[in-house]
């Protein structure tokens, strides 16, 4: 049986866990206190409530070489978390399953360590932490799997894929996340700085910073399609119109948002690239603006 370790109690993190603890598997949480050797978390879908209780795994070794970790974290928490892991005697061929909005992070330390197994997950499902330990899952899906460098769908995959669908398995992960980075390029600096849910978006103004902002990704990176992207953008819209986008909720707050590894890195790969990327680059500093006004200390 695969042993499955879960970073945290994050909103999705949890849900993943408790379904995999409700398929019978080998499940450990870990979370930054561990005096408990178990944690009690709580997990809500159209209103049917679940609780589970997991063991807390205390250090990377003791999850053994054969762990599967899946590391639900926002980008700019990823590089200190596995710089954590690797003190704590993660193994040299560590499976790691990483999910985060946006794109560019901890890539300097992932290549620096080529024989750890890395596996991208993009989730269209939402949800959130109704307190520290009870994640409602507020609306249903679609995930998908794939190899952050080539390699065969390992074994454990159909596992994972029964306890949690629909999840697909894919050879082009990295497309995937850019289409995601897309949208959430579009909508949550947009909507942030609007304060206001998703909705307020489908007015034109916003439709023309929308556009904008596609059209520059689509410059960036000849593999996408500019149209395609913008119709994406409003069927999120029009799927989540009466939702607070997670950058909005980070600035109320007062949290760290993920600017830097969606606007912010369209505007590096456009110096980089020599492609003007001004809609991006704007709505990024806007944000780190707003960001710092919203907690100084950050």
């Amino acid at each position: 049986m695969t042993r499955w370790v879960v970073v945290g109690t994050g909103a999705l993190g949890s849900h993943w866990a408790a379904a995999l603890s409700r398929a019978g598997e080998d499940v450990q949480l870990y979370v930054r206190d561990r005096q408990h050797k178990q944690l009690d978390i709580t997990t809500s879908v159209h209103e049917q409530i679940s609780h589970s209780s997991l063991p807390v795994c205390q250090t990377a070794a003791a999850a053994g070489k054969d762990a599967v970790w899946l590391v639900f974290v926002k980008a700019w928490q990823l590089e200190p978390l596995l710089l954590q892991l690797v003190d704590e005697g993660l193994p040299q061929q560590a499976q790691l399953i990483v999910s985060h909005n946006g794109m560019g992070a901890a890539e300097e330390l992932i290549q620096e360590h080529p024989d750890w197994q890395v596996f991208d997950l993009v989730t269209t499902h939402g949800a959130w932490r109704q307190d520290r330990y009870h994640s409602i899952l507020a609306g249903l899906g679609h995930s998908w799997l794939g190899a952050r460098h080539a390699a065969a769908q390992p074994q454990w995959f159909t596992t994972l894929a029964a306890a949690f669908p629909p999840l697909t398995w894919t050879d082009d992960i990295t497309l995937r996340r850019w289409h995601k980075l897309a949208i959430n390029c579009a909508i949550n600096p947009l909507a942030t700085l609007a304060q206001s849910s998703n909705g307020v978006l489908r007015s034109d103004s916003a439709r023309t910073k929308i556009r904008a902002v596609c059209e520059e990704i689509a410059k960036v990176n000849l593999a996408l399609d500019a149209n395609e992207l913008e119709a994406q953008v409003h069927e999120v819209i029009r799927a989540t119109a009466g939702n607070r986008c997670s950058m909005l909720q980070d600035i109320t707050a007062g949290r760290r948002t993920e600017i830097d590894y969606l606007n912010g890195f369209i505007c590096r790969q456009g110096v980089e690239k020599q492609i003007v990327t001004r809609t991006n680059c704007e709505l990024a500093d806007q944000i780190r603006v707003l960001e710092a006004s919203a907690n100084p200390q950050l």
